[in-house]
C-alpha cells in the first residue's frame, strides 16, 4: 500500500471497494493476529496517520471481506521513518539534491514505504523507543563503502533506511517488546555494495539492540537497547535470506542463530511454512527450502522471531496450495498469484505464549508480520 505520490493510498482507503485492499483484510481476519506489523504502507514521514490506517482500519478490517469475521485494531503505531527524507547533501553523486537517490531511506516523498504496527492490546506509547536518526558512519565498524559517499553525505547519511524502534504493549500485565524495522533490500546497487552493505548493517542494529550494546543511543539520547530478561518479538521484512538472495548472508545468519532468538522459530521445528510455497515456481533455481519462502522470488525474507524465553505454540505462512479454498485470497481475478493480486510477500505468523507470571494465567498472543505491496507499476525502481 505504498504509491508514488502522497495522498494516493488515503484516497484508495477512502472507499470501501477495492478488490486487492478487501484479499489483503480478509487473509488477516482469517489468520486473526493480536498484534500486527505491515510494511510499505504509506503515512506522513513524521509519524502518525493521515487517515489512510484509519480507513483501511474502518473499511476493511472492520467489514467483514470474503466471509471473514471482522477484527478491530484499537491501538495503532505510525512510525515516523527515513523513506523520502531529503538529504541536505547530494548522495547519488550526480551533483543535483533530487528523490528518490538523495533520500536518507529511498522514496518518491517522505512517508513513502513506511511502515505501521497494529495491536489489540495497549501500545505503552509514552515508552516507544527509536533509532531512526542513528547515523551509519556511528556504528562501530560499519560497512559503509570506501570512497561512495562524501564526507559531507556521511556526516548526515542514518543507518536505518526506514526506522528501527522498540514499541513495548502491555499484554494482560505483561510487557511484550515489538522490534520492528525494514531494512533496505541488498540489489540496486553496483559494486561499491552500499544497499548490501546497509542491509547487513540494519541487520547489525537489531542484534546490537538484543545485545544492549552500551554504546547505543536512541533518538531521545537513552543508551543501550534491551534489558537482559526482556521479552521480545523481531519483525519485519529484512531483506535477507539465510541461503539465497544478494545480500552478505552472515549478517541474517548470525540474528536466525542468536542465543536470545527462539532458535526453535528461526531454524528449527517451529519456522514458519507453508504448502503453497512448496509447489511455487521461482523465476531461478533456489537452495533454501521452499516451505519456508515467504516471497514470490524463492526467498525467506519475512520474519517473526520471538526472544529465547517465550514458548511457542505453533506457527505459519499464509500461502495456500492450489486445492485450498482460501487460494483466492493471493490471486487475481484470473486465478494468477501474482504481486498485483496482494502482495509478492506472504505473511507470516506465531502464535507464542509469555513467560508465566505467578499473579496471573498465561496470556497467548499470535503475532504477524507482512508487507504489502505497492499501489503502481514501480514496484522495482532502483534503490
Amino acid at each position: 500500500m505504498s504509491a508514488p505520490e502522497p495522498g494516493e493510498i488515503l484516497a484508495q482507503t477512502a472507499v470501501c471497494v477495492d478488490p486487492r485492499l478487501s484479499r489483503l483484510a480478509a487473509i488477516i481476519q482469517h489468520i486473526r493476529p493480536d498484534l500486527l506489523m505491515l510494511c510499505e504502507f504509506d503515512h506522513p514521514g513524521t509519524g502518525g496517520d493521515d487517515g489512510s490506517l484509519a480507513n483501511f482500519c474502518r473499511h476493511y478490517l472492520e467489514r467483514s471481506q470474503h466471509q471473514k469475521s471482522p477484527i478491530t485494531y484499537p491501538y495503532r503505531y505510525c512510525p515516523p521513518t527515513n523513506t523520502g527524507l531529503l538529504s541536505p547533501h547530494d548522495l547519488d553523486g550526480d551533483g543535483v539534491l533530487t528523490l528518490p537517490g538523495d533520500g536518507l531511506g529511498f522514496g518518491e516523498h517522505h512517508g513513502h514505504f513506511g511502515f505501521v504496527v497494529l495491536s489489540r492490546y495497549p501500545i505503552l506509547a509514552s515508552q516507544i523507543r527509536s533509532w531512526q536518526q542513528f547515523r551509519w558512519q556511528d556504528m562501530p565498524d560499519h560497512r559503509i563503502p570506501a570512497d561512495y559517499y562524501s564526507p559531507q553525505a556521511q556526516q548526515v547519511l542514518r543507518l536505518s533506511s526506514k526506522n528501527h524502534v522498540l514499541v513495548p504493549v502491555q499484554v494482560d500485565g505483561q510487557q511484550l517488546n515489538l522490534l520492528c524495522c525494514h531494512p533496505t533490500p541488498p540489489v540496486f546497487d553496483g559494486a561499491e555494495q552500499r544497499n548490501a552493505r546497509r542491509n547487513f548493517d540494519e541487520l547489525r542494529l537489531l542484534t546490537e539492540i538484543i545485545d544492549n550494546a552500551s554504546w547505543l543511543r536512541d533518538d531521545q539520547g537513552k543508551s543501550g537497547g534491551l534489558g537482559p530478561e526482556d521479552q521480545f518479538v523481531v519483525l519485519g521484512d529484512l531483506n535477507a535470506d539465510m541461503a539465497d538472495g544478494d545480500g552478505i548472508q552472515a549478517g541474517i545468519r548470525r540474528l536466525l542463530l542468536h542465543p536470545k532468538i527462539n532458535r526453535q522459530v528461526s531454524a528449527g521445528k517451529h519456522t514458519p511454512k507453508s504448502l503453497g510455497g512448496r509447489f511455487h515456481l521461482p523465476w531461478q533455481p533456489r537452495q533454501g527450502r521452499a516451505t519456508e519462502w515467504t516471497h514470490l522470488a524463492g526467498l525467506r525474507l519475512d520474519y517473526v522471531l520471538p526472544s529465547a524465553n517465550l514458548p511457542v505454540l505453533q506457527s505459519g505462512v499464509f500461502w495456500p496450495d492450489k486445492k485450498d479454498p482460501l487460494r483466492p485470497l493471493i490471486c487475481d481475478e484470473q486465478g494468477r498469484p501474482r504481486a498485483q493480486a496482494g502482495s509478492d510477500h506472504r505473511l507470516v505468523w506465531v502464535d507464542m505464549m509469555l513467560a508465566p507470571d505467578v499473579s496471573r494465567q498465561h496470556a497467548n498472543v499470535s503475532v504477524e508480520s507482512r508487507t504489502l505491496p505497492a499501489a503502481g507499476p514501480d514496484v522495482m525502481a532502483k534503490r
